[in-house]
């Protein structure tokens, strides 16, 4: 999730995401933030919510490489 920030943060500093864009890629990044805090609130981590959450991380990832390459860029100058 942090290298995922780290990316977002990037796209923002670089023009590639338009802030809308930015937006909704970092309310995505919370909810799975939350979704993992309510997996763990007792204690541990399941295989198969740790499935999930992976699924989830993978298609944030997948979402993060289309929205800095849509060819959409706000100037940063």
């Amino acid at each position: 999730m942090q290298n995922q920030q780290q990316r977002i943060d990037q796209g923002i500093n670089s023009g590639q995401l338009t802030p809308k864009e930015a937006g909704r890629l970092e309310a995505r990044e919370a909810k799975i933030k939350q979704d993992e805090a309510r997996m763990k609130s007792d204690g541990k981590l399941t295989a198969r919510e740790r499935k999930k959450l992976n699924k989830e991380l993978d298609n944030a990832s997948e979402r993060i490489y289309k929205q800095k390459h849509d060819r959409q860029h706000v100037s940063t100058k």
